[in-house]
């Protein structure tokens, strides 16, 4: 993935734990939520169009497009405690998948407020 700093400076910048070269960070892979602080703070992320799927190295399990799951894939991604009646849209049960709480990074703190810090050094 190519990264492109908001505020691009010549020579070597650091900012949000990546290194950026002339304004310009390149990474292998980004946590879904890493991903959307960057973007969130004006950050240009572009894929890599050789890297046939994305994957998160952190994680260790390949990223999940919601969109090309069925219904019934979407359906098994739910708690119990979700109700989604049969009637449910394929968009309002990707919003569902969407709106359930993410487990931290490993390594990350859960902060009990939905959101989570990381201890990486």
């Amino acid at each position: 993935m190519r990264i492109t700093h908001p505020r691009p400076q010549l020579g070597r910048q650091r900012d949000l734990g990546l290194e950026f070269r002339d304004g310009v960070a390149i990474v292998e892979a980004l946590h879904p939520e890493r991903e959307l602080a960057l973007r969130l703070h004006g950050y240009t992320i572009e894929a890599d169009p050789e890297v046939a799927e994305p994957f998160q190295a952190a994680v260790g399990e390949p990223i999940i497009d919601l969109t090309k799951l069925t219904r019934e894939q979407l359906r098994d991604l739910l708690p119990d405690n979700v109700e989604a009646p049969a009637k449910t849209t394929h968009a309002e049960l990707v919003d569902l998948v969407v709106a359930l709480r993410a487990e931290p990074t490993p390594g990350g703190v859960d902060n009990g407020d939905g959101a989570a810090t990381t201890t990486e050094g």
